[in-house]
């Protein structure tokens, strides 16, 4: 052999093994990068969504509009439960007697059934309720505030057509005092 055959051998060897070593470099290297050309692939080729009609847009909006109208309603009916100091309101709203305040409680139901549905039928029962809030404020504006101590004689003064009072207002009997176990 050679000296020119060897150097043909060793060349050959080395090209064989670089060749074999960077095809195995190459392999890894494409299937470590598969998921992301997968995914930028997946993604060139996706469908892109068209743009809403104006109508649409107009919908969504008016949508919002009517339902923020019927939390501001129901947040103030709210507001005017718990306060303290507008109990001669609440009295004449919580009074079903009131034709304004069954109305009112007529609309709520009504606005909050309607909520799941189509937008017009929601909308009007929205409207429904903001005339049905007007006029239960307005009647509710109308009636005098009654003095706190008128209320705490109405209450003493309840008694029944015999002229007894009322067992719902006698006081209760005293609790026994707790004894002590021995």
């Amino acid at each position: 052999m050679t000296f020119a055959d060897t150097a043909r051998q060793w060349i050959h060897s080395l090209l064989l093994a670089l060749l074999l070593g960077g095809g195995a470099v190459v392999l890894v290297g494409i299937v470590c990068a598969a998921p992301r050309l997968l995914a930028t692939a997946i993604y060139v080729l996706r469908p892109t969504p068209s743009r809403p009609s104006p109508e649409s847009h107009r919908a969504v909006v008016r949508r919002r509009v009517i339902q923020r109208d019927h939390d501001r309603i129901k947040d103030e009916y709210g507001r005017l439960r718990i306060d303290p100091f507008r109990g001669d309101e609440l009295a004449v709203l919580d009074d079903l007697t009131v034709p304004e305040a069954v109305a009112l409680v007529q609309a709520l139901a009504a606005a909050d059934d309607a909520e799941t549905t189509d937008p017009p039928t929601y909308e009007k029962a929205v409207l429904h309720l903001a005339k049905a809030w007007r006029r239960a404020q307005a009647r509710a504006a109308q009636t005098e505030p009654q003095p706190l101590l008128d209320r705490r004689l109405e209450l003493r003064a309840c008694t029944t057509e015999s002229g007894v009072p009322s067992a719902r207002r006698q006081p209760r009997p005293p609790i026994p005092k707790e004894q002590k176990c021995r």
